[in-house]
Formats: C-alpha cells, sequence, structure tokens
C-alpha cells in the first residue's frame, strides 16, 4: 500500500510560512511515505457552497499556492518522496504550458512528479482565465492529449476543436517521456474510464465510500481490459474520516479503516493531517501513526 501525505493548510500551523512545507516534507520523506501531495486553485469566487462535495474548507480569501511552483520548491529539498498534484485543474492551462512546466518539474526531480488533473467546478475561475466553463471537459480531454503528445515525439501536430499547430518541438521531455504518470480525479463513468485507460495510469476518488470506490474501479479495470493493459490501474483515495467519541477525528479510528478501503480497490491512500492535528508539534506524531500502517 502507497502513502501519500498530503499537504493542503499545513503552513497555517506555522503562521502561513509557505517555506514550511519543507520541513513537513521532508518529515514526510524520512519517515517512508511515497509522495506528497499539493491541491490546487487559480483564483476562487464567492459562490463557495456551489462546492459538489460538502461544505468548502477555507474562505475565498484563504491563499492557494501555484502547485507546479510548490513542489519545484520541494523538489529542491528532498530526494526520493514523490511529488503529486492532488488534484490540478488541468482545463485552466494552456497545454504547451502545461507540458513545458510538468516536465521541468519532472526533471528537477530526477522524475519524481505524479500528476493528477481534475475539470474543476467553479465557474468564476474559467471566467476569471478566459477558459470556456461549458466546454471545460472537452478543453480537459484535448488538453491532456497535447501534453502525451509532447512528452513523446518531436515534431508533433494536433488539430482538434480548441487547439491547432504543426510540427512542434517542446523538450525537455519527462524522464519516463509519455509514461509521466498521469491520475484522474473525475466522476468514473465507461466514456471517462475508457479515456484514461488509453492515456493515464489511475483514478482519485472524491468520495471515501467504499461502494463508489469499488464501483469504479470495476469500470476502471474493465476499460484496462479493453485497451490491452497489462497493469492494473492506481486508485489512490482517502479513508473515511472517524470521529471519537468526543466529536474529534481521531487518526487512530481512522486508520483502522484501511484493510476495509483496500479491499475496496484503494492501492493508495493519501491522509490529510489537517484533519487530526491541533498544533505543528502534532504533524510528526500524526505523520509517524500513519506511517506505521506500512510495517
Amino acid at each position: 500500500m502507497k502513502l501519500v501525505a498530503g499537504l493542503f493548510g499545513l503552513e497555517n500551523f506555522y503562521g502561513g510560512d509557505i517555506l514550511s512545507l519543507i520541513e513537513i516534507s521532508q518529515m514526510a520523506e524520512e519517515l517512508g511515505f511515497d509522495s506528497v501531495s499539493v491541491t490546487d486553485h487559480v483564483v476562487m469566487g464567492k459562490n463557495l457552497h456551489k462546492y459538489p462535495f460538502g461544505k468548502f474548507p477555507l474562505p475565498s480569501e484563504a491563499p492557494w499556492y501555484e502547485p507546479l511552483s510548490l513542489l519545484t520548491m520541494i523538489a529542491s529539498n528532498t530526494k526520493k518522496i514523490n511529488l503529486a498534484t492532488a488534484v490540478l485543474i488541468a482545463p485552466l492551462r494552456n497545454p504547451a504550458l502545461l507540458a513545458k512546466n510538468a516536465a521541468t518539474l519532472d526533471a528537477i526531480s530526477k522524475g519524481r512528479l505524479e500528476l493528477g488533473v481534475g475539470l474543476g467546478w467553479q465557474k468564476e475561475e474559467f471566467d476569471t482565465a478566459g477558459v470556456s466553463f461549458e466546454n471545460r471537459a472537452e478543453i480537459f480531454w484535448e488538453t491532456l492529449d497535447i501534453c502525451k503528445l509532447l512528452w513523446e515525439d518531436s515534431p508533433v501536430s494536433f488539430h482538434g476543436k480548441n487547439f491547432n499547430f504543426d510540427d512542434i518541438w517542446c523538450h525537455p521531455q519527462p524522464v519516463r517521456g509519455k509514461d509521466l504518470p498521469l491520475l484522474f480525479g473525475l466522476k468514473m463513468t465507461k466514456e471517462n474510464a475508457t479515456r484514461i485507460a488509453k492515456v493515464g495510469h489511475g483514478w482519485i476518488p472524491i468520495k471515501t465510500s467504499r461502494e463508489f470506490i469499488s464501483e469504479g474501479k470495476e469500470i476502471l479495470s474493465e476499460a484496462f481490459v479493453r485497451e490491452g493493459r497489462e497493469d492494473q490501474p492506481r486508485i489512490r483515495g482517502q479513508l473515511p474520516t472517524c470521529i471519537d467519541d468526543k466529536g474529534v477525528p481521531n487518526i487512530d479510528l481512522t486508520l483502522q479503516e484501511l484493510e476495509k478501503s483496500a479491499a475496496a480497490g484503494l492501492n493508495e491512500v493519501e491522509v490529510f493531517p489537517i484533519n487530526f492535528v491541533q498544533g505543528p508539534d502534532d504533524i510528526y506524531k500524526v505523520l509517524k501513526l500513519i506511517s506505521e500502517v506500512k510495517k
């Protein structure tokens, strides 16, 4: 079972100091975590009540650091831990720039980038970036197709509904070329599964329900078989957060859910320490407890 430490919000326990994420990433590396992850929003609007997955965890004015830049800082201060986005809103990025930025980070980190991507949910974010919210799914898939092309061959050409170019070189390419890990934070439908099986490596389910995970994994696994793939999809998700008798999220109780979630299909677990800590002194303790599930 691979372990991912979600860095979301942890800098707030250090007065908002972004450099604290270096120290926390080094803790995770020392404790044997496979990856650290960061989240993404380019801008925020006021309509947080439209967040489709429950109550949005932060106010509109909270800072959101650009994820690939943040991971570059962490890459320069770690040696082996993988660097993940969970998730980067791909259609907000020009595909050539996304391909370039991702490949550059992968080169700096010597092949440690894991790119988790999603569609985004906030219309104001797309309006500000000048990208069609209504067409974001179509733009999303063209963006990923272009990235894969630019990461594999040169020169390349592409002709789609939103992007068109001929005879383009884009270097450097990722250390693993087109096989740079791509995980998708999307609703698992047969159509999405087929697309993921063609270009990606796995799925990041937004819900912790074991039924949701099991059904999604089955759909994606079938798509992998249809595409003639011999590998199994990577399923990276969270455990259900368990509350103790005082109404407080409890990491020990939450980790007891690991076996059941693994049986449902998770083969990589992402845990967000922010849910379980009260201050900076708790972060190492919580990370250590999580790391012990690998023993």
